[in-house]
């Protein structure tokens, strides 16, 4: 017969389950059948400031100035800053090989000590007297309507950014269908986060933004495009997903590639959201007392949660029985082979998402340079 301490443990093991899971649950049942807010068309076309941050890219960069030559926009519009950080020489000659026949006003910065991405960003800020700026990231490409679209969404004057939807592309097969899986969801949560008021779980390799929401981003802790969107949000303006501005985004070429990748961003995004834990706006008072601290709960104490509930549940199991335990303990080890093997699906995107951030959270490196990862 089961022991009393047996059961309490199982039942304490479950609860504890189902109060980590509850913010994903929610989300789950709000985003079933959300439909995507469309963009407006442009009726003018204000002048762009468009920034390609890049570090060691290569001909990368090459490829992402050309596509921005094609993008559905003015051409006399945009003025287009390359910011080499560290001034590799490979991604600076081809950086400027590819601005030497362009119109467009254009400029490579080249600090010559690696300064990482945030202080470049707000240097280069600080350069541009235009209002709308653009962030994007040397290793996409998007369509040629991604630029217009964002742009017209910041006609809205209660928007501040606005960042890109992602699709990942890739050679490996199980990087770039780990990632689908995970957006598929993600990009219907920050949608729905949206259309409440906003979402600070930014795309960070395509972002436009207004200079007055978003004058300079924390440098020295969290990650750059959730400390850009938090900031906007801090100064009272609302920061939005634009599902139809699609861009493509180059994976990493494998899965322990991916790995120190993800690690990162779970890294900058719980730092970022420890910084802003005590910010607030009136005008955002949505996303402050209903958002916010959903996201919250899910980066940084779900993960914890889910560890304490396994633990439970295990002890719980060996108090009852050996046999129980350990086919718990084997559940458990083939689910983590399953995710690590067959990573394209959503439930193996979400433990591995869970594993991520704990690692995060047990680490608090707040690493704000990291090494290139290949693609």
């Amino acid at each position: 017969m089961i022991s009393a301490a047996a059961t309490l443990l199982i039942v304490c093991g479950i609860g504890i389950g189902c109060v980590a899971a509850y913010p994903y649950f929610l989300y789950l049942r709000k985003i079933h059948g959300i439909s995507f807010t469309a963009s407006p068309k442009l009726a003018t076309y204000p002048s762009v400031s468009i920034v390609v941050n890049a570090y060691q890219e290569g001909d990368l960069v090459r490829t992402r100035i050309e596509d921005i030559f094609h993008a559905a926009y003015p051409s006399d519009k945009i003025t287009l800053y390359v910011v080499n950080d560290g001034a590799d020489p490979a991604t600076g000659d081809a950086a400027k090989k590819a601005l030497k026949d362009s119109l467009m006003k254009s400029a490579v910065i080249e600090p010559k000590e690696r300064i990482g991405k945030i202080k470049c960003q707000n240097m280069v800020i600080s350069m541009i007297t235009d209002e709308i700026i653009v962030f994007t990231d040397a290793d996409i490409t998007t369509e040629p309507d991604a630029l217009a679209k964002l742009i017209s969404r910041l006609q809205d004057p209660e928007i501040g950014a606005v960042c890109a939807d992602l699709i990942p592309v890739g050679s490996s097969q199980n990087v770039t269908g780990s990632e689908g899986a995970y957006r598929s969801v993600y990009g219907k949560m920050c949608e729905y986060d949206s259309q409440l008021d906003a979402t600070y779980n930014f795309n960070g390799p395509l972002i436009a933004f207004k200079k007055s929401a978003v004058p300079h981003i924390e440098e020295t802790i969290g990650a750059d495009d959730a400390n850009l969107a938090l900031t906007c949000i801090a100064n009272g303006y609302r920061a939005i997903y634009a599902a139809d501005a699609v861009a493509y985004e180059l994976q990493p070429v494998s899965f322990r590639a991916q790995y120190r990748q993800k690690v990162r961003r779970a890294d900058g995004l719980v730092n970022s959201t420890r910084l802003f834990g005590s910010a607030c706006h009136e005008k955002r008072a949505v996303f402050w007392k209903h958002i916010f601290p959903r996201r919250r709960w899910m980066l940084l104490y779900s993960p914890v949660l889910f560890v304490v509930s396994a633990v439970l549940l295990l002890a719980g199991c060996f108090l009852w029985s050996l046999v129980y335990g350990t086919i718990l303990i084997l559940i458990g080890v083939v689910g983590l082979i399953f995710s690590i093997a067959k990573p394209d699906n959503l439930l193996s995107s979400f433990v591995l998402n869970q594993i991520y951030l704990i690692i995060g959270l047990a680490k608090r490196k707040n690493i704000q340079m990291w090494d290139r990862v290949e693609k």
